[in-house]
């Protein structure tokens, strides 16, 4: 049985740090790429991560480099888009080995807090925090060039490759004064 990357436990991170390489001869890694981009086309993607551990906490640095296929929100036409991500996140340890076990107080959190994420028993799963890392990283409304024109609300051409036939709108109150002649 092939051994998981995506799971590192504790005891496996040695005094200098763990260096994990992960791409798509990872089971794990292939079907968190499956979860993200729209539409057809290939789903790629490499990225390492550095694991140091520390009494209180584990820190991980990471990158990771991905090619997904996205439909452009302007003119719906697919494109192939690639990201590149790099990230830094601080796991603080609760103390306590199962989940259920994890006390549940409500703090308040600063600014500096949003890199930090509880870690719970002594594995550290990290396709659950480059899930966590592309979502964050995904583009809100993907475009497949910044200048995209999109397509005419009114004719329905993909202004990109064909005119506009719509042609000029006047508005019907203005009316009156296409009679009104200047000296």
């Amino acid at each position: 049985m092939a051994r998981d990357l995506m799971t590192v436990r504790l005891d496996q991170i040695p005094e200098g740090g763990l260096d994990v390489t992960f791409g798509m001869s990872d089971p794990r890694f292939v079907e968190l790429l499956a979860e993200f981009g729209q539409g057809q086309g290939a789903r790629t993607g490499s990225g390492t991560v550095n694991l140091e551990l520390w009494p209180r906490r584990v820190d991980v640095n990471g990158t990771v480099s991905v090619d997904l296929p996205q439909l452009c929100v302007r003119c719906l036409e697919p494109f192939a888009d690639h990201l590149e991500h790099r990230f830094e996140q601080f796991l603080m340890r609760s103390g306590t080995e199962e989940p259920d076990e994890a006390p549940e107080v409500e703090i308040e959190l600063s600014l500096r807090d949003l890199d930090r994420s509880m870690l719970v028993g002594d594995k550290v799963d990290l396709a659950e925090l480059l899930r966590e890392e592309l979502m964050l990283s995904m583009p809100s409304k993907p475009v497949c060039k910044e200048d995209c024109k999109g397509i005419c609300a009114g004719c329905g051409a993909e202004l990109n490759t064909e005119p506009c036939t719509c042609g000029p709108k006047i508005d019907p109150r203005w009316d009156a004064l296409k009679g009104l002649k200047f000296d």
